[in-house]
């Protein structure tokens, strides 16, 4: 959103209560024959996301994040998250956490990524959390704010995004999409978002009320200096880190870096069949897959007689 604009992310204007949503089709990847073959179907548990106890503690929600500070905008969500939505802040860092964190200023985002060395605060790519996923943030209007995560990017003047700024945001995006299941999917023009699947989408793309109308003043955030297709590449082909990333191969005994999502096909939109707390041990069946950017393996776990497909970003040997 552009900070020093005229406001528009409060909740307090009128939204809509119907889900007017499409059905989408389910990816059609198929398992690979080490669940036919053990004759036991992976079946589909409640949806958790990673690291819920941890944020619990610490009030960030990812690991990207270095830093809670709380907003004093944001309200009940009415649907459930579907979207991230990339804004930068016309303004520099310390303003623009100022304003987002102002219970005066009626705006507020998940996120704030700061992009510059130069300008006063953190280093480049330093990441402060906001709002609680589980709360709608004030970064857009009506129901964008209802299925979202919001994402502020220091930015103004045309001074650029820097690689630290893209970087730290492509870790976090992942981590967030992980989360809530959210297809890595890119939208670069207008989008009635509650008729999609959900994805990766720029402020000004996003409908400035009902589908009718994409105006937002004639503001174009996160564009002209935000480049998407790069961005595209980063999230979708980065290291996510987590402390895990090693190769596998079957038979080898491996443990979780991380509570991490299981899942019944190797890419993120597919169902989590449980999640596994930090330090669960499995065994590789099967793999590597590689879907959304991530490389993915079959594991058998014990404790729970489960068969699911996890990130290696977030397994290493046991």
């Amino acid at each position: 959103m552009c900070l020093d604009c005229t406001t528009h992310g409060s909740d307090r204007e009128q939204h809509s209560s119907t889900d007017d949503r499409e059905t989408t089709s389910h990816s059609n990847w198929k398992r690979r024959s080490f669940l036919q073959a053990t004759g036991v179907a992976a079946g589909t548990g409640t949806i958790l996301g990673t690291q819920v106890d941890r944020a619990a503690a610490s009030h960030t929600e990812c690991d990207a994040a270095d830093r809670w500070v709380e907003a004093a905008n944001h309200s009940a969500r009415d649907f459930g998250i579907d979207w991230i939505v990339i804004h930068v802040t016309a303004g520099a860092y310390q303003g623009a956490l100022n304003t987002l964190t102002s219970s005066n200023s009626d705006v507020s985002s998940h996120y704030l990524v700061k992009n510059y060395d130069w300008t006063d605060g953190p280093s480049a790519g330093h990441v402060d959390q906001l709002v609680h996923h589980n709360r709608a943030a004030w970064h857009a209007r009506y129901i964008a704010n209802h299925r979202s995560i919001g994402i502020e990017h220091e930015w103004f003047d045309d001074n650029g995004i820097s690689e630290a700024c893209y970087e730290s945001s492509a870790e976090l995006v992942r981590c967030i999409a992980d989360m809530h299941d959210i297809p890595l999917e890119f939208y670069t023009s207008n989008t009635c978002i509650q008729n999609e699947s959900g994805g990766i989408i720029g402020h000004t793309h996003v409908p400035d009320g009902d589908c009718s109308s994409f105006h937002h003043g004639g503001r174009t955030c996160p564009y002209p200096d935000w480049d998407m297709d790069h961005f595209e590449t980063l999230v979708k082909n980065g290291d996510n880190g987590g402390g895990g990333g090693d190769q596998f191969q079957d038979g080898d005994q491996v443990v979780t870096t991380t509570d991490l999502n299981g899942r019944e096909q190797p890419c993120l939109n597919d169902d989590v069949v449980l999640t596994l707390p930090e330090g669960t041990q499995g065994e590789v069946m099967n793999g590597p897959e590689e879907c959304d950017g991530i490389t993915w393996w079959g594991l058998h776990v014990p404790t729970y007689n489960e068969w699911v497909w996890c990130s290696e970003n977030y397994l290493a040997h046991a």
